[in-house]
């Protein structure tokens, strides 16, 4: 056998022994180098071994490297360096997370996981806070899940987040039950109605994501603390660009004034809660932990901070009678509840003109109101099957169809339309190439996709959705690939208006006979522009607004399809 030159040789038992062997090691307290003092409990441990599986005792090891007894703290061998553990670690956390890091091995009954996923999340363990964190999701029940959900830190875990936020929605009616739930501080809320009908269309997610908008409003715009807003009760009412605000802010003399609102005018008079003051110290959501005599303060992670601040969101809303609501939501990070009332509105002087609300009640339920008298109701929409932009819109039977889009991501091939009369979504054939910033038309039936981008490159190809078999299929090219186009139909034909080339926004307009499978030039626009309102009025097409690259457009641009000729038009009041 021919020699190599040198000696290759793997010990696959080397690892296991190693770390059997600094077990034990440490268990019998030898070469440590370390102590940690966690309550009145000292463990002993060796600095490299911690370091390596702690990014948060490798900072503080490598920042007070060399100092001894320093401080206060002092341990039974004062010849170790000792670090003190404050904040919510526990010793048995500390000491289930000291045995992982010697053994890469985890075994945590179930009424410790919490105490390991609190030290855990405080010494920067990731991967034990995941795993952690994945156990409480699996054990989640009615009485443990606010506990669960009030976790320092679970902000960064945002799966874990939307996990135990689906459970309580699921859950709700037996979650606002608990104790855990009764015991969150409470904002009480009235809001005035002035019909009936308005009060029984109410949505309770839509009126609780509402009420968080006026709370984030008050705490970021007024500096009004959370501890404010518990001293009373806060009436508001539905302003006419669908906010709430607080009725204190009503002029005096207003139609709306009624006693009701005077009292509470009244109320807010001896107790201010909305006035500007300095913004209280929260109540950490996240615990302080205080290492070898000096203060290393909460995890400050950028990515904690900001996860925390953007966190106002409803958790869950249920309905207790009529007209009273309960909601869980997130207040600047921290759990709440919502106790929500609705109140009619009567005015003190009656109004010349019969409301629903004062008509008599002999009149039917089943009559219908004069279209006078009926209110202007704001009802919710339900929601797509996920965020995206720069998608297509159209008409078809009825219906609202929406093609493709980007969902920040990528580009999207999917199509979905939502029905009125049931207030849903159904997902529809999907387009057989993905395109963002794409515009579609409708001609008797069929849905015609025009250009797009596919998150790399803009498209010139084409494709329809036949009437027939609902299946898309493909047309021929545009002249020039383009995204963001204005796009309509007019006279059976499909026109496809300006748009952005990869450069700038483009003049070149084109014009699809569907029957000739062919595309046509007309003439060009007199401005260049993409992202253009584009429709057909009067039978021509108007081009409204837009952008060139650089700068929004204020002009308005006719098209003559007999002349082929564009001419100005009034232009916007503002670009």
């Amino acid at each position: 056998m021919e020699s190599c030159g040198y000696l290759k040789f793997t010990d696959e038992n080397m690892k296991s022994s190693f770390l059997q062997s600094l077990s034990t090691m440490r268990k019998n307290r030898l070469f440590c180098d370390v102590v940690l003092l966690v309550e009145n409990t000292e463990i002993h441990a060796h600095r490299n071994v911690l370091a390596c599986v702690s990014p948060q005792l490798m900072e503080l090891f490598s920042t007070d490297a060399g100092t001894l007894n320093g401080g206060p703290t002092a341990a039974s061998d004062a010849k170790l360096p000792c670090y003190r553990l404050n904040g919510q670690i526990t010793k048995h956390g500390l000491m289930y997370l000291v045995e992982y890091s010697y053994t890469g091995s985890l075994e945590v009954p179930d009424e410790m996981i919490r105490d390991v996923y609190l030290a855990a999340w405080q010494l920067k363990i990731d991967s034990v806070v995941k795993e952690c964190a994945r156990h409480l999701v699996s054990e989640l029940e009615p009485g443990i899940c606010i506990e669960t959900r009030s976790l320092p830190g679970i902000e960064r875990n945002r799966r874990f987040v939307q996990e135990v936020d689906a459970y309580i929605a699921k859950n709700f009616h037996l979650v606002s039950e608990t104790a855990g739930f009764l015991q969150l501080p409470c904002v009480l809320i009235e809001v005035l109605y002035q019909t009936r009908q308005e009060m029984s269309l109410v949505a309770e997610c839509s009126l609780g994501r509402l009420v968080i908008d006026w709370i984030r409003r008050q705490m970021t715009n007024e500096d009004v603390s959370v501890s404010s807003l518990l001293e009373r009760s806060h009436m508001l009412y539905l302003a006419l660009d669908n906010s709430l605000q607080d009725c204190a802010d009503l002029p005096p003399g207003q139609e709306s004034e009624s006693d009701l609102v005077q009292d509470y005018k009244r109320l807010v008079l001896k107790c201010p809660s909305n006035k500007k003051h300095r913004k209280a110290l929260k109540t950490p959501g996240r615990p302080r932990m205080i290492l070898y005599s000096r203060d290393i303060g909460d995890r400050s992670d950028a990515a904690d901070a900001a996860a925390t601040e953007m966190d106002w969101s409803l958790v869950g809303c249920s309905k207790l009678s009529d007209h009273s609501y309960v909601a869980l939501v997130t207040l600047n990070g921290n759990l709440a509840r919502l106790s929500i009332q609705l109140r009619l509105n009567i005015p003190t002087t009656p109004s010349p003109i019969n409301t629903p609300d004062v008509m008599s009640t002999s009149v039917s339920r089943d009559e219908d109101l004069d279209e006078c008298q009926q209110p202007e109701l704001f009802c919710e929409v339900a929601t797509m099957s996920g965020a995206k932009c720069g998608l297509g819109v159209a008409e078809l039977e009825g219906k609202l169809l929406v093609c493709g889009g980007y969902d920040r991501a990528e580009c999207l091939r999917s199509v979905e339309s939502y029905c009125p009369e049931t207030n849903s979504w159904t997902q529809q054939s999907n387009m057989g190439e993905a395109r963002g910033r794409v515009q579609i038309a409708v001609i008797e039936g069929t849905v015609y996709a025009v250009g797009g981008c596919n998150g790399t490159t803009e498209l010139d190809s084409v494709e329809y959705l036949s009437k027939a078999d609902r299946k898309w299929k493909k047309m021929c090219k545009l002249p020039l690939a383009r995204s963001n186009a204005g796009v309509c139909a007019l006279n059976g034909k499909i026109y496809c208006i300006g748009g952005w080339n990869g450069q700038s926004g483009i003049k070149q307009c084109d014009v699809l006979k569907p029957e000739e499978n062919r595309w046509f030039s007309i003439a060009p626009l007199n401005t260049g522009r993409y992202q253009a309102g584009v429709t057909a009025y009067g039978g021509k097409l108007w081009v409204v607004g837009g952008s060139d690259a650089w700068n929004c457009i204020g002009s308005v641009e006719v098209y003559d399809v007999e002349a082929n000729q564009w001419t100005p038009g009034p232009s916007l009041l503002t670009p």
